[in-house]
């Protein structure tokens, strides 16, 4: 199982190995998010990928999660967070 985040550019662009990133998983709720970055892999697009955005694919992520960008900037994470997850970035 994978979790994708959308990220900034500036995020995406500077996302690297046992790095961090700030993002959020669009849907229904939003979550904003953040992960501590494990080993970068290669992604291979799938068939509902779009092909103007860009991927990155994180083995081994921990992902913190908040409710509003306020607590994400504050450091205010959800009691429950995901550890060794993979995870695919894009922008």
């Amino acid at each position: 199982m994978a979790i994708r985040i959308k990220a900034t550019p500036l995020e995406f662009e500077a996302a690297s190995n046992n790095g961090c990133v700030y993002g959020e998983i669009k849907g229904k709720r939003g979550l904003y998010v953040y992960v501590e970055l494990g080993e970068e892999k290669e992604y291979i697009l799938s068939s509902n990928d779009n092909s103007t955005t860009e991927y990155r694919l994180f083995i081994d992520c921990d992902v913190y999660f908040a409710k509003t960008k306020e607590q994400l900037a504050n450091g205010e994470f959800e009691a429950e967070y995901l550890p060794n997850i993979t995870v695919i970035i894009y922008c």
